[in-house]
C-alpha cells in the first residue's frame, strides 16, 4: 500500500486542480465633480473625476436626463481619472456610469452644479422601485426583439404616472403604446412593452422615463439597451 501513498502525494502535489479564476471585478464609479461653462454657445458641463474615481474601468457614459444630446463618453486615465463634456444646464439631472467592456456599474443620476454633483432626489424611493437598466436580447439586423419592463408599487396611495416615454426620439430602441396619466393601485403592477429593432450590428441604448406626479412628484430613469448582430 506503500506505493498507493507514494502515488496519491505525487498526484497531489504535481497534478493539482487548476483553481477557478477569480471574476474581474466590476466597475465603480466616485465622486463626479461638475465645472459649468457659462459663457459657450450652448449651456455645457465639464464632468471630470480624480485619480481613484473611476475603478475597474476604461471609459465613462453619461448623457442628460433633461436634453436630448447624445450621450458623451471618455476614456478613464491609467489612475482612474476622467474628464468629459456634456450639454447640460444648471439643475439638470444627467446619468454617469463607469464601464468596461460589458460591465457596467450602477448607473448615478445626479444634479448637475458647481463641485462634487450630488444624488439626483427621488421621491417615494421606498415604496415604488424600478431597476434602472434593462438589458435587451441581441437582435439580427432587420428582426425586432422586446422585453418587459414591470412597474408596481407599494406606497399607501395610487400612483399617477405622466408618461412614460424615451428621453430622445430612437430608431432602434421603441416603446409600447402608453396611454397617460397611468394610475396605479397599491400593488398593482403594470407591465410595459419595450422593442429593440436592429438596423445594423453593434450595441444600442435609450433612456426611458418614467414622470410621476402624485403622491409625490418623481421620476424614475431605466437605460434600456442591446446589440444588433448580423
Amino acid at each position: 500500500m506503500r506505493w498507493l501513498a507514494v502515488l496519491l502525494v505525487a498526484c497531489v502535489a504535481g497534478c493539482g486542480v487548476n483553481p477557478i479564476p477569480e471574476p474581474p471585478a466590476a466597475p465603480e464609479l466616485g465622486d463626479v465633480i461638475g465645472d459649468l461653462c457659462m459663457v459657450c454657445d450652448t449651456w455645457t458641463v465639464d464632468l471630470a473625476g480624480g485619480p481613484g474615481s473611476a475603478r475597474n474601468a476604461d471609459e465613462i457614459w453619461a448623457v442628460s436626463l433633461d436634453g436630448t444630446a447624445p450621450p458623451a463618453v471618455a476614456e478613464v486615465d491609467a489612475d482612474g481619472s476622467f474628464a468629459l463634456a456634456l450639454e447640460a444646464d444648471l439643475g439638470d439631472e444627467v446619468r454617469v456610469q463607469a464601464r468596461r467592456g460589458e460591465q457596467r456599474s450602477a448607473p448615478a443620476d445626479l444634479v448637475v452644479a458647481q463641485g462634487v454633483l450630488k444624488r439626483a432626489p427621488r421621491p417615494l424611493a421606498d415604496c415604488f422601485d424600478v431597476e434602472p437598466e434593462l438589458e435587451l436580447p441581441d437582435t439580427a439586423v432587420g428582426e425586432v426583439s422586446t422585453g418587459v419592463l414591470r412597474l408596481e408599487h407599494d406606497c399607501a396611495e395610487p400612483l399617477v404616472i405622466d408618461a412614460i416615454a424615451l428621453r430622445a426620439p430612437a430608431d432602434d430602441v421603441g416603446v409600447g403604446e402608453v396611454s397617460a396619466p397611468v394610475v396605479l393601485a397599491p400593488g398593482e403592477p403594470r407591465d410595459v412593452r419595450v422593442e429593440l429593432r436592429s438596423s445594423a450590428p453593434g450595441p444600442r441604448e435609450e433612456v426611458l422615463l418614467i414622470e410621476v406626479s402624485s403622491p409625490a412628484a418623481t421620476r424614475r430613469a431605466v437605460t434600456l439597451f442591446g446589440r444588433g448582430v448580423p
